[in-house]
């Protein structure tokens, strides 16, 4: 390996209990021009910073004696201009958002490809630089008390999602929460409440859709005696309630124009007026808002105030629909069946392999709360421990297909009517090419049995042997993958594993 222009003569701190792993970094790191410290406890690792104060620190989580994260919160003090990049084989809720608020770089999840850590190495080193003239002071935050956050998830898209709310959190900065209707929004905003300097404030959600217009006012801001017919009593409002903690307004796409100029004055001058009332009020909220619809659009078809807007779209987190994210849908069905069980106080059900196979063949137009009501009604009918495809919804297993395209016209061009071959990340076109074109079809199989075996094959070593994956890659369920991958070994084709 040639030396890195990027970031030489660096200094990188392993800390790892894997002896086999600190050697792999060590040469592949000191291949690039960096000097490589090791150590293998965390206790050991924080004596190592402070001694040699490195530039970029690879952590373990999980180790005999101090946790990844118990070091990290050490390490902070020890060498706070350090980028840590923290390393675990379990992306929990809590590791995600811990590892970002004690000021982590990055995390990444085991086992990793060695290439996109040297990447991430090279980033933090060159955001590294980029602090070296500034003085960054790292604020440590008392752990809030022990909450179920209830956000589940390893996917790619999850753990943003989970940075996203480790890096807010500390922070007062307004929050935009945006995604489909039952992707978890709610528990997002729970999640950056109980993790802020906030948590032992109220915490209040309204629905602005399921208020009507003429009370919305005064839930938010609250009335005085005598405002209005009904009014026989002073009320505050949610916003009063919530003096000094977090506010979630959810829908807030649904909110009237005349309310959302109250909501504006409160966010901008931190006061607020009851309804029929004269004076005002100081009060000190975080607002976490959330809508699925598109505010964009709204501000250029003037339903929504653009001023408000950008009030609320200081910090935006996009929750990812569960059709995108369907490698969590296992998790997501544990935890749940977990979940259920211990509310009854009963052993949880599991999932056959074929009930599996049909929620991931699934797109879930409901998200996370669709699939919940699912595992919810199959925890019920299942008569035995085992939940199978028959305690599932019809809905789900045979789902309404969308409804074809219309066929090209003539005046589309010649172009519209024909669809080029699509790569996909196996290179379905690239095999195509070498399998069909150049003849490499013989011992009386077929073209597309060839094409097969070669996509399962590729599928398997793209996802290091993972068959959920490699199904859901190849569009197939998992007991057709496994059917397949039988044959082939019994024909002595070598598939990783």
């Amino acid at each position: 390996m040639s030396a890195n222009p990027a970031a030489p003569n660096a200094k990188v701190l392993v800390i790892d209990d894997d002896k086999d792993l600190r050697y792999s970094l060590r040469r592949a790191l000191a291949g690039l021009g960096h000097t490589v410290i090791e150590a293998d406890s965390g206790e050991t690792g924080v004596v190592a910073a402070k001694r040699e104060q490195p530039d970029v620190i690879l952590l373990d989580n999980r180790m005999g004696g101090m946790t990844g994260i118990e070091t990290l919160q050490m390490l902070r003090g020890a060498q706070p201009q350090a980028m840590v990049i923290l390393m675990t084989a379990f992306g929990t809720t809590q590791t995600a958002i811990e590892a970002m608020k004690f000021g982590a770089y990055d995390y990444v999840m085991k086992p990793f490809d060695q290439a996109k850590l040297i990447a991430l190495v090279d980033k933090a080193l060159s955001a590294r630089r980029d602090l070296a003239s500034a003085t960054r002071s790292t604020r440590m935050l008392v752990n809030p008390a022990d909450y179920k956050e209830g956000i589940v998830g390893s996917s790619e898209p999850m753990q943003e999602v989970l940075k996203s709310i480790g890096q807010v959190a500390a922070s007062d900065a307004t929050v935009l929460i945006t995604g489909e209707s039952g992707t978890g929004k709610e528990l997002v905003a729970r999640c950056i409440h109980q993790h802020s300097l906030r948590a032992k404030g109220p915490f209040l959600a309204v629905n602005c859709a399921a208020i009507p217009e003429n009370l919305i006012e005064s839930e938010l801001f609250g009335h005085e005696k005598g405002a209005f017919t009904g009014a026989t009593n002073q009320k505050p409002g949610k916003f009063e309630l919530c003096d000094g903690g977090t506010i979630f307004l959810d829908e807030i796409g649904d909110m009237s124009l005349p309310t959302q100029t109250k909501v504006l004055r409160a966010i901008q001058e931190g006061e607020i007026q009851r309804v029929g009332g004269t004076t005002t009020l100081k009060v000190s909220v975080r607002l976490v808002a959330a809508t699925n619809k598109d505010l964009e659009a709204m501000v250029a078809s003037r339903q929504f105030r653009e001023d408000l807007y950008y009030r609320l779209n200081v910090f935006r987190i996009r929750l990812p629909a569960l059709r995108h994210r369907k490698g969590d849908v296992p998790l997501l069905v544990d935890y749940m069946l977990q979940r259920q069980a211990a509310a009854k106080k009963l052993k949880p059900k599991r999932l056959s392999d074929e009930a599996l196979d049909a929620l991931l063949a699934y797109d879930w137009p409901g998200n996370v709360r669709e699939l919940e009501n699912v595992v919810q009604r199959a925890n019920v009918l299942a008569k035995g421990e085992t939940i199978l495809p028959k305690d599932l919804p019809q809905d789900v297993l045979n789902p309404r297909k969308p409804a074809a395209p219309a066929p090209a016209t003539a005046a589309a061009g010649p172009a519209a009517a024909t669809s080029a071959p699509v790569e996909t990340s196996l290179g379905v076109s690239s095999a195509y090419d070498a399998i069909y074109k150049q003849g490499r079809v013989g011992d009386g199989k077929s073209i597309l049995t060839t094409i097969e075996t070669e996509m399962i094959k590729r599928a398997m070593e793209e996802t290091r042997g993972n068959q959920l994956r490699s199904a859901m890659i190849l569009g197939i369920n998992r007991s057709t993958l496994k059917k397949r991958l039988l044959e082939m070994r019994e024909a002595g084709i070598k598939v990783f594993t």
